[in-house]
């Protein structure tokens, strides 16, 4: 199995107790607090966009004139699962970052 194809299905499997928790909080459902809790949660979410992100994106540096140039470079040659993982991870996060806003905002 390749590197990618390894990454997308780990990734997915992190994403697990957050695509709980959104589908919990719609559905008005109670879950225990062990698998709420915000380091899984939160850490699967990173780290499945970290490794997902490992497959998609290109970081370069070089050395040109005496500066240091860095350059970041989407490569669309991840797989399709990789690609899914990654904009499920980033919606997931943005879901939860607004449920939190909106949660907490009290007008002055």
């Amino acid at each position: 199995m390749r590197r990618d194809v390894r990454f997308a299905i780990l990734g997915l499997l992190l994403l697990l107790p957050a695509v709980v928790l959104v589908s919990a909080g719609l559905l008005r459902l109670e879950l225990p607090d062990l698998l709420v809790h915000p380091v899984f949660v939160m850490g699967g979410l990173l780290l499945a966009f970290a490794l997902n992100a490992l497959s998609v994106l290109r970081f370069r540096l070089a050395h040109e004139e005496g500066a240091v140039v860095g350059a970041m470079s989407i490569r669309l040659r991840g797989t399709v699962l990789n690609l899914t993982t990654l904009a499920l991870s980033c919606l997931l996060l943005a879901t939860i970052a607004v449920y939190l806003f909106v949660e907490n905002f009290q007008p002055r």
